[in-house]
């Protein structure tokens, strides 16, 4: 199989995969979200902002740098591994460590067994990396997307069986364990690794040298996407923070999961042809004209119906995170699109320049996020709409010249989607006025949806034919 026709494949499998994960697992978490409560998700989002933190440098960066290495050899691997392990065991300790001190910073002694548990995450991570790694350099993409859908299946499931047997908090806490727990188990049977640690540094100076510019790069990311949290919780209190964490977990649910997708697919696909420009900016940018077709009317479409998911999913008791998803929505898109290039950048031996975009964000939102809380949790959300946009703005054109790409390249690659959605936007909040509250409010939710569906549709026919027949084409694998 030629490149592209492997990324199609990938594509397909991981999306596929995804997809049906989705609609399982979306489905089971909206019965679990009426089941539990706003305090249940404001505990756990407590505990995550330091769990996923500390998970951020369980690789060491390790991971992308051997999915980049062009040549890969045994002692390599072997050394890498020592790394892992050393690493993890470290973080366990410190976690569990830190775990009272975590307890008392946000008051609530419950946070300490939720976090020794948690912990264990770390195990799991120092036997899953290397056979993952190891899928990845040889594009199996249909192994990795299964046992991630299993994973996923398993983890849900777990969930909803603890939610309902009325354990609460530990229910998320122990789904998200188990999930783990199991794509380790079948990444080692699919792909197993028995060659033992090599405790050396030798010849390792290339690698720490990638891995330290990716591990910097996610903990600043994953510092500007955790503040917000942890500013509500600590301002605002614990049942503003379910609300908002609600909120954003909706908004930003299709943005990771499509992300993941893509950048699972597009990170070892532009490490094969990273020193072919020409086919690199190519696939760039029909990428992003691909991802803006699906992503503006997917998000934009939640931000119109927001009321009504909400209240007819979640219940009249997530009343207040109606407008925050609303705004969040709005600027998901962008994010979504800022999310994939990284996937390029790196391909091309150029972390420090994501080192840099999270470094400028880093600095800018968790202002504009105190100044927002000042006005609430929809004051948080609206300084992501309004502040964030410009931070990518510059980000973006920062990226696109490393690849000698424009800022009016992007322009032209995302125009017609957007057109699109604002049309479809506007089609659906005009139904949703004419249709009124008598209606019954399902009806009222498939009509908008349908609504929205038939504008968009024809919208793209008109402003974006091209958009459309590359979606056809990677469909279809033509």
């Amino acid at each position: 199989m030629t490149i592209r026709e492997q990324a199609l494949t990938g594509l397909k499998w991981t999306a596929g995969g995804k997809l049906a994960g989705q609609i399982i697992t979306w489905g089971i978490t909206l019965i679990v979200i009426r089941l539990l409560t706003p305090e249940d998700y404001g505990l756990l989002a407590m505990a995550t902002v330091f769990v996923a933190f500390m998970l951020l440098l369980a690789e060491a960066g390790l991971a992308p740098a051997l999915v980049q290495k062009q040549e890969l050899d045994e002692a390599s691997l072997r050394q890498v591994f020592a790394i892992i392990i050393l690493v993890n065991l470290i973080l366990l300790a410190i976690l569990n460590l830190l775990a009272p001190a975590i307890a008392g910073f946000f008051g609530d002694e419950r946070l300490i067994p939720i976090l020794h548990v948690l912990s264990l995450q770390f195990l799991i991570t120092t036997a899953a990396t290397i056979p993952e790694v190891l899928l990845y350099r040889e594009l199996k993409f249909k192994n990795l997307s299964l046992i991630q859908l299993t994973a996923s299946i398993a983890g849900s499931v777990l969930t909803l069986a603890m939610a309902f047997a009325g354990y609460g908090v530990w229910a998320l806490v122990f789904g998200n364990l188990f999930g783990a727990i199991w794509k380790a188990v079948v990444l080692n049977a699919l792909a197993p690794f028995h060659l033992l640690p090599k405790f050396s540094l030798r010849g390792m100076r290339n690698f720490l040298s990638f891995g330290g510019n990716i591990t910097l790069s996610r903990l600043l990311w994953f510092f500007l996407t955790q503040i917000d949290v942890i500013i509500v919780g600590k301002l605002l209190g614990k049942e503003m923070l379910g609300f908002y964490s609600v909120a954003m977990h909706l908004a930003s649910l299709p943005v990771q999961r499509v992300s993941v997708i893509v950048s699972e697919v597009a990170f070892p696909v532009f490490s094969k042809i990273q020193n072919d420009r020409e086919q690199f900016r190519s696939f760039v940018l029909k990428a992003i004209r691909v991802l803006s077709l699906i992503a503006f009317p997917v998000l934009w479409g939640i931000s119109s119906i927001a009321n009504e998911i909400v209240l007819l999913f979640l219940g009249q008791k997530w009343q207040s995170a109606v407008l925050p998803l609303q705004l969040l929505t709005l600027m998901m898109p962008f994010r979504m699109i800022a999310n994939f290039l990284p996937s390029a950048i790196n391909a091309l031996s150029r972390p420090d320049i994501g080192v840099k975009n999270a470094f400028l964000a880093s600095i800018v939102m968790p202002i504009a996020f105190l100044i927002g809380s000042q006005w609430g949790i929809v004051g948080v959300a609206l300084a992501w709409v309004t502040v964030y946009p410009v931070v990518l703005a510059i980000n973006i054109h920062r990226m696109l010249r490393a690849m000698e790409l424009q800022l009016r390249d992007l322009f032209h690659a995302i125009t017609p989607a957007v057109s699109s959605a604002t049309g479809m936007y506007l089609a659906v909040w005009m139904m949703g006025l004419l249709l009124g509250e008598d209606i019954n409010q399902w009806a009222k939710l498939l009509i908008m949806i349908a609504t929205g569906v038939m504008a968009y549709g024809g919208l793209t026919l008109f402003f974006n034919r091209q958009g459309y027949q590359e979606v056809m084409n990677l469909v279809w694998q033509k």
